[in-house]
This record gives structure tokens, C-alpha cells and sequence, in this order.
């Protein structure tokens, strides 16, 4: 089922038919302009307004005038940046597979930049940024809601052809395109249906077959061997990453040893060079 508000474009239309027919998606509701696909889909699903068997379920926009990013950032975007949601449903009492689905949401974007334009190859900052050429092309913001606890809200950014990236932007993260990394230009509803096949598809793989995912992660860790910074105890502390854990938190040597970060951020720290 396909739900229409304005007048969207017809290649973001034809994407999400295509993903509806494959069942690929239960449904989809796209509009022209909301404040945030995020928050548009955590107001459906804290009223009881969608239908387990209609999921997952994506929120599209053409523009969104208050997209967020991660810790309250706001994600900027325009024409060539693609930014949806996706519902997703998934396992209570498997709190470990429910621990993954952040990375899975990261590692599916990197899949499809590897696989629709190799030879690129896509990195991964913990948890789910992801990083192509030195720049961030994609960031994922996940949310849930205590009125329907089986359910997460999956929000995804990608930078297509312009790299808007984050506002208010006091971390020093640089963006980039897949345009720029592929060096030609891409409409935004182009990408979709793989996109969000791939995002699936590896979400899905998370719940029946979790150690391939996070040895993937592995091989795509930017943090792995570097130092970094973390929050720990309402404190930022310093360390270096020593990989991801089989459960997805990373795994850091401190000075009082190894500290587990299963949530919160992480960043590259600049090394001072004499």
C-alpha cells in the first residue's frame, strides 16, 4: 500500500512501487515536504497507526525542513541529498539481535556503495556513520518508542549529489557525495529501491545469522587501532579502539584496561605530530 500527500516526484513514486511489488517493503507513505520522516513516522507509530503486517513500512519525503541527526544534530538536505525512514519490526526478547540492527543499518548502505559501484569501498565509523573518501556520505538515526516497544524507526541520510551534510558541525566531520565518489552525477530516487533492498536485506540477516555482521563490521571499522574518544560516566575519556565486540560495542584500551561502549558516540582523536 502506497499513500501519496502533494506533489511528489514521479521517480520517488515509481522507486516505492517497485519496493512494495518485489516485498521488499509492506508499505509506504510519501509526501512533498514534512518536518522529519523520523519524527512523522514515531507519531504513526505511538498512535497505533500501522499495521504489523503492512511492514516494513518506508517514509519518504521530497524535503524536510527539520531532518535530525544523531545527539540533537540536524541533518541538512536538499535535491541531491535522499533522506527516508524506515519501520521495521523486530524480536523483544532477543536483546542482542536488537543491538545489532544499528550496525546492520550502516553496514547495509556500505554494501550497496560497494556493490553498485565497485570498485568504491565503503568505511564504517561505530556505530553506523558511513564514511567514503576521507568524508561522510550517510548517518542513521535510530529511534524507538515505548508505546510500541517492537518496533524501531530507522532514519537514513545519504549526501547523492551535494554534501549539505550536518548542521552546526563543531566536530570537524567533512562531508561527501556518492557523486563525488563515483565521479558522475546520480539523482536521488535512483538510488532508493536498492538502497533500501540493501538496507533490509541486511537487517534481516542480523536476526538469523549475527556474526557474519559483525565480522563484516570488522573489516570496515575507520575506528579499529585508532585513538578515540568516549563518553564514559557522564566524563570523556580517551583510549584506543581495539575492534567490536560479538555483541557490536566497541572495545577500547584505556588506561585502567578494556572499557565496553555499547552506546553513545565515539570520535577520532588528532594525534599532534612534532
Amino acid at each position: 500500500m502506497l499513500v501519496l500527500d502533494g506533489d511528489v516526484e514521479l521517480a520517488g513514486m515509481r522507486a516505492l512501487e517497485t519496493l512494495i511489488a518485489s516485498g521488499v517493503l509492506g508499505s509506504a507513505d510519501y509526501c512533498k515536504t514534512t518536518d522529519s520522516t523520523n519524527t512523522r513516522a514515531l507519531l504513526d507509530v505511538r498512535s497505533g497507526n500501522i499495521e504489523e503486517a503492512l511492514l516494513p513500512k518506508c517514509y519518504l519525503a521530497d524535503g524536510q525542513t527539520a531532518g535530525r541527526g544523531r545527539h540533537g544534530r540536524s541533518w541538512q538536505s536538499d535535491l541531491g541529498t535522499l533522506t527516508f525512514s524506515l519501520v521495521m519490526q523486530h524480536a523483544l526478547s532477543d536483546l542482542r539481535r536488537a543491538q545489532l540492527i544499528p550496525l546492520a543499518v550502516g553496514l547495509g548502505v556500505a554494501r550497496y556503495i560497494d556493490f553498485e559501484y565497485a570498485p568504491l569501498q565503503a568505511k564504517l565509523k561505530w556505530p553506523n556513520d558511513v564514511n567514503l573518501g576521507g568524508g561522510k556520505v550517510a548517518g542513521v538515526l535510530l529511534e524507538t518508542s515505548g508505546d510500541a516497544p517492537g518496533m524501531t524507526v530507522i532514519g537514513v541520510g545519504m549526501n547523492v549529489s551535494s554534501e549539505p551534510g550536518l548542521e552546526n558541525n563543531a566536530q570537524g566531520i567533512s562531508s561527501r557525495s556518492l557523486a563525488q565518489g563515483v565521479g558522475r552525477q546520480l539523482h536521488r530516487y535512483d538510488v532508493l529501491a536498492p538502497l533500501v533492498a540493501s538496507i533490509v536485506s541486511t537487517i534481516n540477516e542480523s536476526q538469523h545469522s549475527p556474526i557474519t555482521i559483525i565480522e563484516e563490521f570488522r573489516t570496515r571499522c575507520l575506528l579499529t587501532g585508532q585513538p578515540i574518544s568516549f563518553q564514559c560516566k557522564n566524563q570523556q575519556c580517551l583510549g584506543t579502539c581495539q575492534g567490536i565486540s560479538e555483541s557490536g560495542a566497541l572495545l577500547v584500551m584505556t588506561a585502567t584496561g578494556i572499557q565496553t561502549v555499547s552506546s553513545g558516540e565515539a570520535r577520532l582523536v588528532r594525534v599532534a605530530k612534532n
